[in-house]
């Protein structure tokens, strides 16, 4: 009863500060474009604790291109990598960091945290693409821009950042990837 009782709170207070955010700041504004982004993302981090949204195993297979982490380099996120291990973001994630204890059993559940995360943030990324489309369709673009924008800082980056991460693990514990894959036949993939 408890764990229900948070997830309504939690969806409730969300509820009333979009509400409370789209009559105070506009629809159109640019701090409602963080507000709509943000809070459903608090709202996940919050009510993830009880219920976990997960993805099917496929989805968090690592494609040949990302085996490399170039791709992701190129693309910014070792910036966001910096910025989310140092100052005040640090203190949101803070199982997803290497265990002391590197034990196959712990890297495992190391990266089943990352895939929890990335997991959410992908939801959330899709999800917001629905209140992009609906800004853009009431023509509001700077609103609809900025909804994107946020999103992708939000959402969009987490997501690969955690691949990333993942690609990193993988390469400095190969015995992981071993395990992982171990009942599956696997074509060679490049190691960094």
């Amino acid at each position: 009863m408890g764990k229900r009782l948070l997830t309504v709170a939690a969806t409730v207070v969300a509820a009333a500060v979009l509400l409370l955010g789209v009559r105070l700041l506009g629809a159109t504004s640019a701090a409602f474009a963080f507000l709509v982004v943000w809070v459903p993302m608090t709202w996940l981090g919050t009510v993830s604790r009880i219920f976990q949204p997960r993805l099917p195993p496929r989805y968090h297979e690592l494609r040949d291109f990302e085996r490399d982490p170039w791709v992701y380099e190129l693309l910014g996120v070792r910036l966001v990598k910096r910025v989310l291990r140092r100052g005040p973001l640090a203190v949101f994630n803070p199982g997803l960091h290497l265990p002391t204890e590197r034990s196959p059993e712990r890297l495992a559940v190391l990266e089943q945290r990352m895939k929890d995360a990335e997991a959410s943030h992908f939801v959330l990324l899709v999800a917001m693409l629905g209140v992009v489309i609906n800004a853009a369709v009431r023509g509001w673009w700077i609103a609809a821009g900025l909804t994107l924008l946020f999103d992708m800082l939000m959402n969009g980056y987490p997501v690969m950042l955690q691949r990333y991460n993942r690609v990193l693990l993988h390469a400095r514990f190969p015995t992981l990837v071993a395990d992982e894959h171990a009942s599956k036949p696997r074509h060679p993939a490049r190691v960094p």
